[in-house]
Protein backbone atom coordinates (compact mmCIF):
# COMPACT_ATOMS: atom_id res chain seq x y z
CA UNK A 1 0.00 0.00 0.00
CA UNK A 2 0.75 3.41 -0.53
CA UNK A 3 1.76 5.83 2.63
CA UNK A 4 3.10 8.99 3.31
CA UNK A 5 6.16 9.41 5.22
CA UNK A 6 7.96 12.73 6.61
CA UNK A 7 11.77 12.10 6.87
CA UNK A 8 15.00 14.61 7.65
CA UNK A 9 16.03 16.17 4.62
CA UNK A 10 19.08 18.99 4.63
CA UNK A 11 16.73 21.95 4.92
CA UNK A 12 13.91 20.22 7.06
CA UNK A 13 11.58 17.86 6.79
CA UNK A 14 10.07 16.55 3.01
CA UNK A 15 7.32 13.83 2.03
CA UNK A 16 8.32 10.65 0.74
CA UNK A 17 5.39 8.39 -0.73
CA UNK A 18 6.92 4.76 0.02
CA UNK A 19 5.38 1.56 -0.69
CA UNK A 20 4.65 -0.49 2.60
CA UNK A 21 2.83 -3.93 3.57
CA UNK A 22 -0.48 -3.17 4.45
CA UNK A 23 -0.69 -3.79 8.65
CA UNK A 24 -2.72 -6.49 10.21
CA UNK A 25 -4.99 -5.29 13.58
CA UNK A 26 -3.94 -6.91 16.34
CA UNK A 27 -5.67 -7.18 19.53
CA UNK A 28 -8.18 -4.37 20.00
CA UNK A 29 -7.32 -2.68 16.89
CA UNK A 30 -9.40 -1.94 13.87
CA UNK A 31 -7.84 -1.90 10.07
CA UNK A 32 -9.29 0.86 8.41
CA UNK A 33 -9.09 1.58 4.42
CA UNK A 34 -8.72 5.23 3.97
CA UNK A 35 -11.46 7.09 2.04
CA UNK A 36 -9.94 10.17 2.69
CA UNK A 37 -7.00 12.09 5.27
CA UNK A 38 -6.66 15.55 6.51
CA UNK A 39 -3.62 17.70 6.03
CA UNK A 40 -3.26 19.75 8.63
CA UNK A 41 -0.55 23.12 9.23
CA UNK A 42 0.69 21.69 11.96
CA UNK A 43 2.53 18.87 9.78
CA UNK A 44 4.55 21.83 8.07
CA UNK A 45 5.37 23.93 11.23
CA UNK A 46 7.39 20.96 12.64
CA UNK A 47 9.35 20.58 9.72
CA UNK A 48 12.03 22.89 10.00
CA UNK A 49 13.69 20.57 13.58
CA UNK A 50 13.70 17.37 10.78
CA UNK A 51 17.09 18.40 9.25
CA UNK A 52 19.18 15.65 8.49
CA UNK A 53 22.31 16.89 10.33
CA UNK A 54 19.85 16.62 13.78
CA UNK A 55 20.61 13.63 15.28
CA UNK A 56 17.13 12.87 16.97
CA UNK A 57 15.15 13.68 13.40
CA UNK A 58 13.45 10.33 12.53
CA UNK A 59 11.45 9.31 9.74
CA UNK A 60 7.80 9.20 11.04
CA UNK A 61 4.34 8.21 9.15
CA UNK A 62 2.43 11.16 8.19
CA UNK A 63 -1.31 11.96 8.94
CA UNK A 64 -3.37 12.30 12.16
CA UNK A 65 -6.84 12.30 10.84
CA UNK A 66 -9.20 9.89 8.83
CA UNK A 67 -12.33 8.62 7.63
CA UNK A 68 -13.04 5.02 5.72
CA UNK A 69 -14.34 1.89 5.77
CA UNK A 70 -13.69 -0.81 8.60
CA UNK A 71 -11.63 -3.61 6.51
CA UNK A 72 -10.62 -6.08 9.12
CA UNK A 73 -10.94 -6.21 13.11
CA UNK A 74 -8.56 -7.91 15.85
CA UNK A 75 -9.18 -9.77 18.26
CA UNK A 76 -11.91 -8.85 21.13
CA UNK A 77 -12.71 -5.79 18.90
CA UNK A 78 -16.95 -5.21 19.58
CA UNK A 79 -19.23 -3.00 17.90
CA UNK A 80 -17.79 -2.49 14.65
CA UNK A 81 -17.37 -4.64 11.67
CA UNK A 82 -16.27 -4.87 8.24
CA UNK A 83 -17.29 -2.69 5.87
CA UNK A 84 -18.91 0.13 9.04
CA UNK A 85 -18.30 3.60 8.16
CA UNK A 86 -15.96 5.40 10.53
CA UNK A 87 -13.71 8.15 11.37
CA UNK A 88 -11.17 9.05 13.83
CA UNK A 89 -7.72 11.03 14.56
CA UNK A 90 -5.04 8.44 15.01
CA UNK A 91 -1.31 8.48 13.28
CA UNK A 92 -0.06 7.14 9.71
CA UNK A 93 -3.34 8.29 8.21
CA UNK A 94 -2.66 9.89 4.66
CA UNK A 95 -2.42 6.41 3.24
CA UNK A 96 -4.26 3.56 1.77
CA UNK A 97 -4.82 1.67 5.42
CA UNK A 98 -4.41 2.61 8.55
CA UNK A 99 -4.53 1.15 11.75
CA UNK A 100 -6.03 2.58 14.86
CA UNK A 101 -7.31 1.38 18.47
CA UNK A 102 -10.85 0.35 18.13
CA UNK A 103 -12.35 2.71 20.96
CA UNK A 104 -10.83 5.42 18.59
CA UNK A 105 -13.07 5.27 16.04
CA UNK A 106 -16.93 7.06 15.77
CA UNK A 107 -19.14 6.42 13.32
CA UNK A 108 -19.84 8.50 10.38
CA UNK A 109 -22.99 10.88 10.74
CA UNK A 110 -25.36 9.98 7.85
CA UNK A 111 -25.67 12.13 5.27
CA UNK A 112 -21.73 13.06 4.73
CA UNK A 113 -19.62 11.96 2.23
CA UNK A 114 -15.66 10.50 2.54
CA UNK A 115 -13.99 14.27 2.10
CA UNK A 116 -16.54 15.48 4.60
CA UNK A 117 -16.50 13.24 6.90
CA UNK A 118 -12.19 13.01 7.07
CA UNK A 119 -12.49 17.11 7.46
CA UNK A 120 -14.22 16.88 11.06
CA UNK A 121 -12.35 14.51 13.51
CA UNK A 122 -8.62 16.41 14.00
CA UNK A 123 -10.42 20.27 13.69
CA UNK A 124 -13.38 19.61 15.84
CA UNK A 125 -11.98 18.00 18.57
CA UNK A 126 -9.31 20.23 18.81
CA UNK A 127 -11.78 22.99 19.10
CA UNK A 128 -14.03 21.30 21.47
CA UNK A 129 -11.09 20.95 23.91
CA UNK A 130 -10.40 24.39 23.42
CA UNK A 131 -13.37 26.11 23.63
CA UNK A 132 -15.44 23.53 25.94
CA UNK A 133 -12.58 21.98 28.31
CA UNK A 134 -9.96 24.68 28.35
CA UNK A 135 -11.70 27.93 27.97
CA UNK A 136 -15.27 26.48 29.58
CA UNK A 137 -16.89 29.34 27.31
CA UNK A 138 -20.31 29.20 27.44
CA UNK A 139 -23.87 31.20 26.79
CA UNK A 140 -22.69 34.80 28.89
CA UNK A 141 -19.41 34.60 27.19
CA UNK A 142 -18.01 36.58 24.19
CA UNK A 143 -15.44 34.59 22.10
CA UNK A 144 -12.81 35.51 19.72
CA UNK A 145 -10.91 32.92 17.21
CA UNK A 146 -8.25 33.90 15.09
CA UNK A 147 -7.60 32.20 12.24
CA UNK A 148 -11.44 31.97 11.44
CA UNK A 149 -11.39 30.54 7.63
CA UNK A 150 -8.90 27.82 8.84
CA UNK A 151 -9.92 24.16 9.70
CA UNK A 152 -9.69 24.40 13.35
CA UNK A 153 -11.09 28.02 12.95
CA UNK A 154 -14.71 26.67 10.93
CA UNK A 155 -15.29 24.54 13.52
CA UNK A 156 -14.82 26.44 16.59
CA UNK A 157 -16.96 29.26 15.17
CA UNK A 158 -20.13 26.81 14.53
CA UNK A 159 -18.76 25.06 18.02
CA UNK A 160 -19.30 28.69 19.72
CA UNK A 161 -22.67 29.44 18.10
CA UNK A 162 -23.78 26.29 18.72
CA UNK A 163 -23.30 26.72 22.46
CA UNK A 164 -24.75 29.67 22.35
CA UNK A 165 -22.31 32.55 22.84
CA UNK A 166 -23.42 35.92 23.43
CA UNK A 167 -20.96 36.72 20.88
CA UNK A 168 -18.42 35.12 18.51
CA UNK A 169 -15.88 36.77 17.15
CA UNK A 170 -13.33 35.87 13.98
CA UNK A 171 -10.58 37.36 12.59
CA UNK A 172 -9.09 37.66 9.37
CA UNK A 173 -6.57 39.04 7.28
CA UNK A 174 -8.17 38.73 4.22
CA UNK A 175 -11.92 41.00 4.40
CA UNK A 176 -13.07 39.05 1.42
CA UNK A 177 -13.67 36.21 3.65
CA UNK A 178 -15.89 38.14 6.05
CA UNK A 179 -19.27 37.06 4.64
CA UNK A 180 -18.27 33.41 4.55
CA UNK A 181 -17.61 33.71 8.06
CA UNK A 182 -20.61 35.13 9.12
CA UNK A 183 -22.39 32.50 7.57
CA UNK A 184 -20.50 30.11 9.66
CA UNK A 185 -22.08 31.87 12.45
CA UNK A 186 -19.20 34.99 13.70
CA UNK A 187 -21.64 37.79 14.70
CA UNK A 188 -18.01 40.06 14.13
CA UNK A 189 -15.02 39.95 11.51
CA UNK A 190 -12.31 41.46 12.54
CA UNK A 191 -9.42 42.31 10.35
CA UNK A 192 -6.33 41.94 12.07
CA UNK A 193 -4.39 43.64 9.05
CA UNK A 194 -5.65 47.01 9.87
CA UNK A 195 -4.37 49.24 12.44
CA UNK A 196 -5.92 49.60 15.64
CA UNK A 197 -7.83 46.35 15.53
CA UNK A 198 -8.33 45.69 19.18
CA UNK A 199 -9.55 49.29 20.26
CA UNK A 200 -12.17 48.92 17.08
CA UNK A 201 -13.16 45.06 18.09
CA UNK A 202 -13.71 46.08 21.73
CA UNK A 203 -15.79 49.30 20.80
CA UNK A 204 -18.04 47.57 18.63
CA UNK A 205 -18.28 44.40 20.51
CA UNK A 206 -17.07 45.19 24.18
CA UNK A 207 -14.29 43.10 25.67
CA UNK A 208 -13.65 39.38 24.46
CA UNK A 209 -13.90 36.54 27.68
CA UNK A 210 -12.19 34.34 25.71
CA UNK A 211 -9.56 33.75 22.84
CA UNK A 212 -9.33 30.53 21.16
CA UNK A 213 -5.65 31.43 18.68
CA UNK A 214 -3.89 29.85 16.30
CA UNK A 215 -1.29 32.74 15.29
CA UNK A 216 0.64 33.35 18.02
CA UNK A 217 3.56 35.67 17.54
CA UNK A 218 2.72 39.27 16.66
CA UNK A 219 -1.14 38.98 16.66
CA UNK A 220 -0.38 38.29 20.87
CA UNK A 221 -0.30 41.25 22.26
CA UNK A 222 -3.27 42.70 20.42
CA UNK A 223 -5.18 39.92 21.69
CA UNK A 224 -4.69 40.57 25.55
CA UNK A 225 -5.46 43.94 24.63
CA UNK A 226 -8.89 42.65 23.85
CA UNK A 227 -9.78 40.36 26.54
CA UNK A 228 -11.57 40.95 29.61
CA UNK A 229 -11.56 40.86 33.33
CA UNK A 230 -10.46 37.33 33.96
CA UNK A 231 -10.37 36.31 30.56
CA UNK A 232 -9.24 32.80 29.16
CA UNK A 233 -6.52 32.88 26.52
CA UNK A 234 -5.99 29.49 24.89
CA UNK A 235 -3.14 28.86 22.78
CA UNK A 236 -4.09 26.13 20.00
CA UNK A 237 -1.36 27.09 17.12
CA UNK A 238 1.31 29.19 16.43
CA UNK A 239 1.08 29.84 12.80
CA UNK A 240 2.70 33.36 13.37
CA UNK A 241 5.76 32.21 15.86
CA UNK A 242 6.02 30.60 19.17
CA UNK A 243 7.56 33.78 20.30
CA UNK A 244 6.14 36.80 21.36
CA UNK A 245 6.22 40.17 23.37
CA UNK A 246 4.04 40.14 26.34
CA UNK A 247 2.67 42.97 28.65
CA UNK A 248 2.52 40.80 32.11
CA UNK A 249 1.03 44.12 33.96
CA UNK A 250 -2.06 43.52 31.87
CA UNK A 251 -1.93 40.03 32.44
CA UNK A 252 -1.72 41.25 36.26
CA UNK A 253 -3.65 43.95 36.04
CA UNK A 254 -6.98 42.28 33.89
CA UNK A 255 -6.06 38.86 36.04
CA UNK A 256 -5.76 36.77 32.58
CA UNK A 257 -5.60 33.04 32.70
CA UNK A 258 -2.84 31.91 29.88
CA UNK A 259 -3.78 28.57 29.02
CA UNK A 260 -1.75 26.16 26.57
CA UNK A 261 -3.08 22.77 24.76
CA UNK A 262 -1.62 20.27 22.28
CA UNK A 263 -1.46 16.68 21.83
CA UNK A 264 1.73 16.32 21.99
CA UNK A 265 2.68 15.84 25.51
CA UNK A 266 -1.04 14.22 26.36
CA UNK A 267 -0.95 10.43 27.25
CA UNK A 268 -2.77 8.45 24.56
CA UNK A 269 -5.11 8.06 27.27
CA UNK A 270 -5.67 11.87 27.53
CA UNK A 271 -5.63 12.05 24.09
CA UNK A 272 -8.98 9.60 23.75
CA UNK A 273 -10.29 10.92 26.28
CA UNK A 274 -10.85 14.53 23.73
CA UNK A 275 -12.58 12.91 21.25
CA UNK A 276 -14.77 11.09 23.67
CA UNK A 277 -15.77 14.31 25.27
CA UNK A 278 -16.39 15.65 21.17
CA UNK A 279 -18.17 12.44 20.57
CA UNK A 280 -20.72 12.54 23.43
CA UNK A 281 -21.16 16.27 23.31
CA UNK A 282 -21.41 16.82 19.62
CA UNK A 283 -21.45 14.05 17.06
CA UNK A 284 -25.61 14.33 17.21
CA UNK A 285 -25.40 17.72 16.04
CA UNK A 286 -23.71 16.61 12.40
CA UNK A 287 -26.97 14.22 11.91
CA UNK A 288 -29.16 17.39 12.78
CA UNK A 289 -27.22 19.53 10.73
CA UNK A 290 -26.78 21.77 13.38
CA UNK A 291 -22.94 21.20 12.63
CA UNK A 292 -20.87 20.68 9.58
CA UNK A 293 -17.42 20.18 8.33
CA UNK A 294 -16.09 22.55 5.92
CA UNK A 295 -14.66 20.99 3.10
CA UNK A 296 -12.20 23.43 1.03
CA UNK A 297 -10.45 20.86 -1.66
CA UNK A 298 -9.68 17.90 -2.04
CA UNK A 299 -6.41 16.25 -3.71
CA UNK A 300 -5.57 12.95 -4.54
CA UNK A 301 -3.59 10.99 -1.68
CA UNK A 302 -0.37 11.36 -4.48
CA UNK A 303 -0.44 14.99 -4.29
CA UNK A 304 0.52 15.92 -1.05
CA UNK A 305 3.16 18.57 -2.02
CA UNK A 306 0.35 20.19 -3.87
CA UNK A 307 -2.05 20.20 -0.83
CA UNK A 308 0.72 21.48 0.84
CA UNK A 309 1.27 24.66 -1.25
CA UNK A 310 -2.04 25.35 -1.34
CA UNK A 311 -2.28 25.86 2.60
CA UNK A 312 0.65 27.81 2.14
CA UNK A 313 -0.91 30.25 0.14
CA UNK A 314 -3.79 30.99 3.08
CA UNK A 315 -6.85 31.31 0.67
CA UNK A 316 -8.46 28.15 2.09
CA UNK A 317 -11.99 28.27 3.69
CA UNK A 318 -11.90 25.43 6.08
CA UNK A 319 -10.38 21.71 5.33
CA UNK A 320 -7.89 20.27 2.76
CA UNK A 321 -8.05 16.45 2.45
CA UNK A 322 -6.24 13.53 0.11
CA UNK A 323 -8.28 10.93 -1.30
CA UNK A 324 -7.39 7.63 -2.65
Amino acid sequence: MRQWWTVPGPDGGISELRDVPVPQPGPGEVLVQVAGAGVNRGELILRPALRSDNPNAKPSPSGNEFAGRVAAVGAGVTGWREGDRVMGRGRACQADYTLTPAEALMAVPAGLSDEQAAAIPNVFVTAHDAIVTAAQAGQEDAVLITAGSSGVGTAAIQIARYLGCRDVVATTTSPAKAEALRALGATHVADTSADGWPAALTDAVGPVDAVIDQVGGRLFPGLLEAMALKGRYVSVGRNDGAHASIDLDLVARQRLHLIGVTFRTRTPAETLACSQRFAEDLLPAFGSGALRPVLDRAFPLDRLADAHAYMLGNSQLGKIVLMP
